[in-house]
């Protein structure tokens, strides 16, 4: 049984191969011919695939992605259909593929987090995404390596509805990062002390995983909450990169707040210090900069409330310190983050027409914080990503 499922990996790898390669007729056969005989993967998912690609029409696959019904009975998945990143403010898309097995890790559940937002605002927009975790045996496209997402957003693909569907996190490209150039502008951008404390997370063996996993999902949770992101889609809310920015630093926040509501202080400390080892180790570096990266701009948020915070400050030798060396002082460190988060999503719900949330989300950024986040943290760093570039 086990020789029968390896030389099954081996053919979806070979599947794989040839999207890569664009032999798309040989995948669309090798395909069809699996599908009655794979065992891993679900073979109705797979006829569709072959079909969606033959006559370039990804409708086929809307209902099914939506449902999750391209995942196995033992977690293993492949999805093909063309994937959109955003570089520099600019769509690139790319037919793409990923074969993964998914994790089974659910905490907090989703139940207790909508019950969370109930309790916050009142009401529950929308369902919270679903986060799934797993590990990558192939990709390609837009959706592999350096340049592509490690965080595989939903509406990224051209699945119609799409942004209904579970988003998929890379756990191992996600380590991957962090534990280089992530690993290295942590401890360039932040003194020693500061650095291991927010890179400790990520140095455990046993839960960098699962922390990274729970990190996700509260932000989830956190796009949500108020009128919910689909609603924001749905009326063009994300016409610039600051606007995304500003609802990418309300998640986060409203994340920290979920984590601090369903964790001991200890165990949510340190999922901040994994979002600010995203933010500041990886976001902070995207091509597109200060002026026209979504990612950048949160990045840039959350120091700006840092500061407005006072739980940060630079040292004489020009790095970031925080003031409270402990995962309980990081939490306290986001109060500031958490709080507005909560005021700007009650006044979102209040609002009468979605043209609204256009002032709405306008968060002032003092000059001399974007002075310093392009100092300390992005020019700093510029050697590291280089090399990547």
């Amino acid at each position: 049984m086990t020789a029968i499922f390896v030389n099954e990996q081996e053919l979806v790898k070979q599947i794989v191969e040839y999207v890569e390669q664009d032999e798309i007729t040989r995948a669309i056969n090798n395909l069809r011919q699996q599908a009655v005989n794979f065992s891993e993967l679900p073979q109705a998912w797979l006829s569709k695939t072959a079909d969606a690609l033959e006559n370039n029409d990804w409708s086929i696959l809307s209902e099914d992605f939506i449902n999750m019904n391209f995942i196995g009975k033992n977690g293993y998945f492949l999805i093909i259909a063309p994937y959109q990143i955003n570089r520099k403010s600019q769509p690139h898309v790319v037919l793409s593929a990923v074969y993964g097995k998914i994790h089974d890790n659910q905490e907090p559940s989703i139940e207790q987090l909508e019950n969370l937002i109930r309790e916050k605002f009142g009401q529950l927009n929308q369902p919270i995404p679903i986060n799934l975790s797993f590990t990558e045996i192939a990709s390609c496209g837009n959706v592999t390596g350096e340049t592509g997402e490690a965080f595989i957003v939903p509406n990224g693909w051209s699945f119609f509805n799409s942004v209904h569907g579970p988003a998929l996190n890379n756990a191992k490209e996600q380590q991957r990062r962090f534990l280089g150039s992530s690993y290295e502008c942590i401890q360039k951008v932040f003194e020693y002390e500061t650095a291991s404390l927010l890179l400790g997370p990520l140095e455990d063996e046993i839960n960098s995983e699962r922390y990274r996993h729970v990190d996700t999902q509260v932000h989830e949770a956190g796009h949500a909450s108020g009128l919910g992101f689909h609603f924001k889609v749905k009326h063009n809310v994300f016409q610039n990169y600051s606007y995304g920015g500003v609802e990418e630093w309300r998640s986060d926040s409203l994340g920290f707040e979920y984590a601090a509501c369903t964790l001991p202080a200890q165990e949510a400390g340190k999922l901040v210090a994994v979002n600010f080892c995203i933010r500041f180790g990886l976001d902070a570096h995207r091509l597109g900069g200060l002026e026209k990266d979504v990612d950048v701009h949160a990045g840039l948020l959350s120091l700006e409330h840092l500061f407005q915070n006072d739980a940060i400050y630079i040292t004489k030798n020009g790095q970031l310190a925080l003031r409270n060396l402990s995962y309980p002082g990081l939490l306290q460190a986001v109060e500031l983050h958490r709080a507005q988060a909560l005021c700007l999503t009650r006044r979102e719900l209040n609002l009468t027409s979605p043209t609204g949330l256009f002032s709405l989300y306008k968060i002032d950024v003092h000059p001399s914080i974007q002075s310093i986040f392009q100092g300390l943290v992005i020019e700093r760093c510029q050697g590291i990503w280089a090399k990547l570039q």
